[in-house]
């Protein structure tokens, strides 16, 4: 179920600008998405904004494109929750395709404040 407000699409315009859009520097992405308080768990392990960055440049390093398709959305004030599969191409020539689940908060100004997630290999 999509839901029908603002807040549609939210994570895939931070990942497309992330991912995609190399001429946006990553600092400028993050700061456009995300809180400078923000936190993210992935399959357990946190990270912080910086964390997320030096994450995020690195992967840019090695990849050609990614390709999100948003499965389920849902928003409600500061919660927000997904589900997408997103195909990353790397500039091997490997693909990975994985399944996300996503729980997260938002700040009073829309931008991330804390995201948990949760990922698996797609069949």
């Amino acid at each position: 179920m999509v839901a029908h407000d603002a807040g549609t699409g939210r994570l895939k315009a931070a990942i497309e600008d992330l991912l995609n859009h190399r001429r946006l520097s990553v600092e400028d992405a993050m700061s456009r998405h995300f809180d400078p308080a923000f936190r993210q768990r992935t399959n357990g392990v946190w990270e912080t904004y910086a964390q997320a960055g030096q994450r995020i440049t690195g992967l840019r390093a090695v990849l050609d494109h990614a390709t999100l398709a948003v499965l389920d959305e849902h928003v409600s004030l500061d919660r927000y929750a997904q589900r997408h599969r997103i195909v990353l191409a790397m500039r091997d020539g490997s693909r990975l395709d994985i399944e996300v689940f996503v729980f997260a908060r938002l700040a009073a100004d829309g931008r991330f404040l804390q995201i948990d997630e949760m990922t698996c290999e797609s069949a």
